[in-house]
């Protein structure tokens, strides 16, 4: 890179947010629609993972079982975080809005990383009605052998899987450049990963829902920070914009 295109990217980022920008007449309603979108994914994610009977142990007949515990209690858990999965996409989107002039390049790795995965998502919650069924007309030992060879098949891993952690690391990557943005406090970035550490965590209840809480707040609050933006910072993607 010359020194003249040095000076030009170091002065390109440190110019002043513009106080007048361009907005289309229809961009406020899709800004508060997109927040809309995700502060009810969020608590949908987080009512789902509470409604959920959760296994007690990490074997696939103690996940099985807790399925057919409470039929109606586990089919209403997993409509819940279907649709609540939805919301991540617009969780994604709108951080992606958020570093669209600064931290650009963790805004374009975090997006790259997380799409897959959040659009997996929604379709995994599919399976709970299927492994309830197969539990529910099968011996347990015949009941685990064919939801393990549905897991077992070859392409299986490419639904969800490494995808998913893939995406729970672009959601941390998109919330730290959003913070360098401007737009996001750095605190309010800290619920994704430690969603995810939790794993590590003994199953049951209380780690299940403490997982769907963290989750559910982070949507919630890049929701509630897309309504705080003024369409010109939705517009430019520059904090400061029309205020």
């Amino acid at each position: 890179m010359s020194t003249t295109t040095a000076t030009t990217t170091a002065t390109a980022a440190l110019t002043p947010a513009p106080t007048s920008v361009a907005v289309a007449p229809a961009t406020r309603f899709r800004r508060k629609a997109l927040g809309t979108a995700a502060v009810a994914g969020g608590v949908l994610t987080a009512a789902g993972f509470a409604a959920t009977v959760w296994e007690t142990a990490p074997d696939k007949l103690s996940y099985l079982d807790s399925l057919v515990a409470d039929p109606i209690r586990s089919q209403i858990a997993a409509l819940l975080l279907h649709y609540g999965y939805y919301g991540i996409v617009p969780v994604l989107l709108a951080l992606g809005i958020m570093t669209r002039r600064t931290w650009r390049v963790g805004g374009n790795i975090g997006l790259a990383l997380s799409m897959g995965g959040a659009l997996a998502l929604p379709g995994l919650l599919v399976t709970d009605f299927y492994d309830m069924a197969i539990r529910q007309n099968l011996p347990a030992d015949q009941a685990v052998a064919v939801s393990d060879a549905a897991g077992n098949l070859p392409l299986a891993g490419f639904v969800g899987g490494p995808l998913i952690m893939l995406t729970f690391l672009g959601m941390t990557m998109l919330g730290v450049a959003a913070w360098r943005a401007g737009f996001f406090h750095w605190a309010l970035v800290l619920p994704v990963p430690v969603s995810v550490a939790s794993v590590l965590l003994p199953i049951g209840a209380a780690t299940g829902i403490a997982q769907g809480a963290l989750l559910g707040l982070f949507m919630i609050t890049v929701g509630i920070a897309v309504f705080r933006m003024t369409d010109q910072e939705w517009v430019s993607g520059a904090r400061g914009a029309g205020r």
